[in-house]
């Protein structure tokens, strides 16, 4: 029997893949409502109940919740901790923001670029989505016949989520409750919770934040029991069949994130080596995730008969592009000098010591 702990080992693994194809699921999921209209039914939305986006959403927080588990436990201290999420998320999401309000919003807005840049909204949209939990969506006539709405980057609302399972994870594993006999119990509370806001009308933001704190829980807890958790086919296929007979039930939300979870970690884990080649590029997910919802907004103003394929297709290589820049130009190079901020940090804090 092979369990995660055998596997956790080094970067050797697929899952800057398995990130990139969820990423592409969220790309592949919004050219419905873009190109359509918001009342387009995405896909995977008929046979599961859920969007292919939220589902590539869950992966994403289960795939984050035992890697942010992980660094949280082998952190060498808070600050290096907190430095590099901040590293991970805020450089790339700075640099598309800037494209958006002085490059895209220009381009695209029906306003005289004097009416853009004297409006006030031009110029909150950046401090707005950087604080992450008072989000801006539109720019000053930007998109506004576009049929999908004139949202400028819908998938920023997922930031402030992810954001807060960091905050949680770390609450708890200082609160000691990250323990193996204690995190039963954190689970369970929010397994009610997700069950609860299920039976509830509307939920709007504590809906969406249990639900994807959920995954992210099941993901720390495969980091914390990775001794004991196997890595099995039979359990892929086992979660999968008991999400189609829980399908009409109550139960059916936690059995859905449980199933989904599960198959990211294996994937993630399961041993392809012409596969792990992908691994050595880089992992392009984030960009590809911050940029897919602007560059198709961008194609179907320009393109407005597009089909959802055909907007896939000519959205996807921009993004793309867009995402191997993003990695190598900004993203890398933030997460390789915030060690070195980490170290002047505990330089300063030695100094200080009496």
């Amino acid at each position: 029997m092979i369990f995660v702990a055998d596997r956790d080992v080094g970067r050797n693994n697929n899952f800057n893949l398995v990130r990139m194809i969820a990423a592409s699921g969220v790309l592949f999921s919004h050219a419905w409502p873009l190109a359509l209209g918001k009342a387009t039914i995405e896909p995977l939305f008929t046979e599961t109940g859920y969007k292919l986006g939220t589902t590539c959403v869950t992966i994403f927080f289960a795939i984050s919740g035992f890697f942010i588990t992980k660094s949280f436990e082998n952190r060498v201290s808070i600050s290096d901790f907190v430095l590099a999420r901040i590293a991970r998320i805020y450089p790339a999401l700075v640099v598309v923001l800037l494209l958006t309000v002085f490059l895209l919003g220009p381009l695209f807005t029906t306003l005289s670029l004097q009416q853009y840049f004297s409006d006030r909204h031009t110029w909150t949209y950046l401090p707005r989505n950087l604080s992450l939990g008072m989000m801006q969506w539109q720019l000053p006539g930007v998109f506004t016949t576009n049929p999908g709405g004139d949202a400028i980057n819908g998938s920023l609302w997922t930031l402030i989520r992810e954001v807060s399972c960091y905050g949680l994870i770390a609450l708890a594993a200082l609160m000691r409750l990250t323990r193996q006999s204690l995190f039963p119990f954190v689970l369970v509370i929010l397994a009610l919770s997700v069950l609860f806001m299920q039976q509830s009308e509307g939920g709007g933001l504590l809906h969406s934040s249990s639900t994807l704190t959920f995954p992210f829980a099941l993901g720390s807890a495969a980091y914390i029991y990775r001794r004991v958790v196997p890595l099995s086919a039979f359990l892929v296929f086992g979660l999968a069949f008991a999400a189609v007979i829980l399908r009409s039930t109550a139960f059916y939300p936690l059995i859905h994130a449980a199933a989904l979870s599960y198959f990211a970690l294996w994937c993630g884990f399961v041993r392809f080596p012409v596969i792990q080649i992908y691994n050595r590029l880089g992992d392009y997910s984030y960009g590809m995730y911050i940029y897919a919802f602007p560059v198709e907004q961008a194609t179907i103003a320009i393109f407005p008969s597009l089909s959802p394929i055909q907007l896939v297709l000519m959205s996807f290589p921009v993004t793309l592009l867009l995402s191997c820049l993003s990695w190598n130009w900004i993203e890398l190079p933030a997460l390789a000098h915030r060690h070195v901020i980490a170290a002047r940090i505990r330089l300063r804090r030695r100094q200080a010591e009496p």
